[in-house]
């Protein structure tokens, strides 16, 4: 496990998707806030942190699933002794290590561009949230890969399903004034879980922290075995 581990952190740190959807679309959101928005800008940091955790455990690693199934990487799984379990929790830990260390990257760009002031406390605590929400998105990712046959069908797949969850919760938009069925879909929509999640973190507020967590362990548990049940070797 610790094999493939470092593996696949070596080749995920190279893979383009990574640079472009997690660093460089974030980054450059943030700036583009300061310059024409920049009495509000800052009430977007937990959003892009979110989103860069998001879009990278989610639709990049769907896309590198992908991309080894059909080139036959999982048909070498058969040729060892190591359980499918051991495989997906090897990977799906690594891609949370990038996840972990990308949304520092961009906490501390937008620390730097808002010249906010933190509390390690809040590096703390935003931590557990990141850890387990990008498991479940990767876990997610998984199980998306294995609905689909090419690349087309997987980005409009991943969008039919990222779309919702992203404008269906308060990362650009308060929720209170919209209507009860979106209403309803933020209360279930696991990135609002993990949104709340990191602003309980950066504002200290434990009650919604410790809930958020909670909620995003159940969706981890979800996720894992939807993962393992539909995990497909080849086309």
């Amino acid at each position: 496990m610790k094999t493939i581990f470092f593996l696949n952190l070596k080749s995920s740190i190279k893979d383009m998707y990574l640079l472009f959807w997690s660093i460089f679309m974030p980054c450059t959101a943030i700036l583009a806030l300061k310059i024409f928005l920049p009495s509000i800008a800052e009430n977007y940091t937990e959003g892009m942190v979110a989103i860069s955790v998001f879009f990278y455990s989610f639709m990049t690693t769907a896309f590198i699933t992908l991309s080894q199934r059909r080139r036959g990487v999982y048909h070498l799984l058969h040729a060892t002794p190591l359980p499918l379990w051991k495989y997906i929790v090897s990977v799906s830990s690594s891609w949370a290590l990038i996840a972990i260390i990308l949304s520092y990257i961009v906490f501390l760009f937008s620390l730097v561009i808002h010249q906010l002031t933190f509390t390690f406390s809040s590096l703390f605590y935003m931590t557990p949230v990141i850890l387990i929400a990008s498991l479940a998105f990767v876990f997610l990712s998984f199980f998306v890969s294995s609905l689909v046959k090419n690349e087309g069908h997987l980005s409009m797949t991943a969008n039919v399903m990222m779309l919702p969850m992203l404008l269906c919760s308060n990362a650009f938009f308060t929720m209170e004034k919209a209507p009860s069925i979106v209403q309803f879909i933020s209360r279930v929509n696991p990135f609002e879980w993990f949104l709340r999640g990191i602003q309980g973190a950066f504002q200290n507020n434990y009650g919604v922290w410790g809930e958020s967590l909670l909620l995003l362990l159940l969706c981890l548990v979800f996720t894992l075995l939807i993962s393992i049940k539909t995990f497909r070797y080849s086309d």
